[in-house]
């Protein structure tokens, strides 16, 4: 790819963050004196950006640009990265303080980074993302993507879950806890990780159901491959005993009929990076791991 690819950018900034008023106009400023149209996404505070148009974050403003960067921190890049996905646009993430899992180019090198992924210099890394639907007495209500994971939680102060997994109409697990996730490579490094699953890496075609503070001990995390029907139910019988959300946002409340479908979306996320990202590199500095080389 090269610079006649990218001719108006999508530049998204943290919501409601007055922190990323200068490295926006910064980038704007330098993107528009490269000749590139920029479309300024509507995720961005507008009492920093009354000088710039907005453009509201639907299909409309997706298909008119090539390249989306994201100015803020992962949770950002998750809310702008699911509704390019859709369209293949590709998305690139700057981190306004620590490394992020996903928005990886640091604030002092956006310039350069950016240069470079004008000038061809990247390359890009596709994410699987999932695909959930609700659905109750064969009627869907709620269907969402997510690029981290979805999650069967209790709400606050309500007593563990009952549930129940079947993979492709196989019955799996029957077990009581907090809730469950289903998580993407992606999503293992969040939500999954505290709740005891494993690190995968993005490259893996797999699904990770995780369950959250098991009453049993015996029901542990278990990789599923990548285009498994999983199927959830819940047996608890109380209004709103438990909810389903997607990379974080509640999207549905379940009083205990309702049957939980995931499966791998038809879509894929796809994360723009230069020769300067590393993967293990990331999670050294994230979790902290030894950095000394061995010899």
């Amino acid at each position: 790819m090269n610079l006649c690819m990218f001719k108006t950018i999508g530049v998204f900034g943290k919501y409601r963050d007055a922190s990323i008023e200068k490295p926006l106009k910064k980038l704007t400023e330098h993107l528009e004196n490269k000749g590139v149209e920029v479309k300024l996404g509507s995720t961005t505070a507008t009492e920093i950006t009354q000088h710039l148009k907005q453009e509201v974050l639907d299909q409309d403003l997706v298909k008119e640009i090539d390249l989306a960067i994201v100015i803020g921190g992962d949770g950002t890049l998750l809310h702008v990265a699911r509704s390019m996905a859709k369209f293949s646009v590709p998305t690139v993430g700057i981190n306004l303080g620590r490394l992020g899992f996903l928005t990886d180019i640091p604030q002092a090198d956006m310039i350069d980074e950016v240069d470079a992924i004008l000038a061809g210099d990247f390359h890009i890394e596709e994410r699987m993302m999932l695909e959930v639907n609700v659905l109750r007495d064969g009627e869907v209500l709620y269907s969402q993507s997510a690029l981290n994971d979805v999650v069967i939680g209790k709400h606050a102060l309500e007593k563990l879950i009952s549930w129940q997994a079947h993979v492709n109409q196989q019955f799996v697990t029957a077990a009581r806890s907090d809730g469950v996730i289903l998580s993407t490579p992606t999503g293992s490094t969040a939500y999954a990780l505290s709740a005891g699953g494993a690190i995968m890496h993005p490259g893996l075609d797999v699904i990770s159901m995780v369950p959250v503070s098991p009453h049993t001990l015996s029901n542990r995390p278990i990789g599923l491959p990548a285009d498994a029907k999983i199927e959830l139910t819940i047996h608890n019988r109380t209004e709103n005993c438990a909810h389903v959300s997607a990379d974080g946002l509640i999207g549905c409340n379940l009083v205990g009929n309702e049957i939980v479908q995931i499966t791998r979306s038809k879509h894929s996320v796809k994360l723009a990076h230069t020769e300067n990202y590393n993967y293990f590199a990331m999670l050294r500095a994230k979790l902290g791991w030894g950095g000394a080389q061995g010899k």
